[in-house]
């Protein structure tokens, strides 16, 4: 998991422009931005799985069991 961040110590972000426009912004990577850059890629690469466990037919029930029960919400 630490391999996306390694040797990074800056972050490149897009802000709005004044004129409208969008501009990259490199802004220092601390300790708090990874740790909440890693959350947030956990909570992407979970709700991924959900919705391909959603798209898949249902072969197994005991595999897809809790993902059935997520997607009949």
């Amino acid at each position: 998991m630490g391999g996306a961040f390694w040797g990074t110590r800056v972050m490149e972000v897009v802000k709005k422009h004044d004129s409208g426009g969008l501009v990259w912004k490199r802004i220092k990577l601390t300790t708090t931005r990874k740790a909440n850059a890693k959350k947030r890629l956990l909570r992407v690469w979970q709700n991924e799985a959900v919705l391909k466990a959603c798209s898949e037919p249902s072969s197994s029930v005991s595999s897809s069991a809790s993902a059935n029960n997520v997607c009949k919400k």
